[in-house]
């Protein structure tokens, strides 16, 4: 399996997220190529994807923020498809994540992750993250 930065958006690329991002949100909205652009044309942004004999089995997005108290990163979007779950794509992935932030000079790595999602929280919790005592709030703009 090949893990690697999207620098560049295919069709594969997006064909992939118009199958993934739905798995993820139960909803069939996924993003667009200029969306996909604007995500990895920033500075602080950096999508992942795990791609084995051609076909993209999952993808991973992480955010690096500089704030006040110190340099962090937040996982977010991890998918991998529902054909490829449970041969260890998410965990390679975000594994590579956590690598890939180590290298950058970051300690504190966040994500988040449904309750529902239940084999995802426990592959967070073997991989080292711990379930921090905080309310994580939503304010929803129309």
């Amino acid at each position: 399996m090949e893990i690697y930065e999207v620098k560049n958006i295919s069709d594969d690329i997006l064909n992939a997220f118009k199958k993934l991002i739905p798995q993820l949100t139960g909803a069939n909205v996924f993003p667009e190529k200029e969306d996909i652009e604007s995500i990895i044309n920033t500075d602080n942004t950096v999508m992942f994807v795990a791609k084995e004999e051609g076909v993209i089995l999952g993808t991973l997005t992480i955010v690096f923020n500089k704030i006040p108290t110190g340099s962090k990163a937040w996982i977010e979007d991890v998918v991998v498809d529902e054909t490829a779950r449970g041969k260890g794509v998410g965990k390679k992935l975000t594994q590579f994540a956590i690598d890939y932030a180590l290298g950058k000079g970051i300690t504190k790595i966040d994500l988040t992750s449904s309750p529902e999602r239940i084999a995802a929280n426990k592959l967070y919790q073997k991989l080292g993250f711990e379930k921090r005592k905080t309310n994580v709030y939503r304010y929803g703009l129309k």
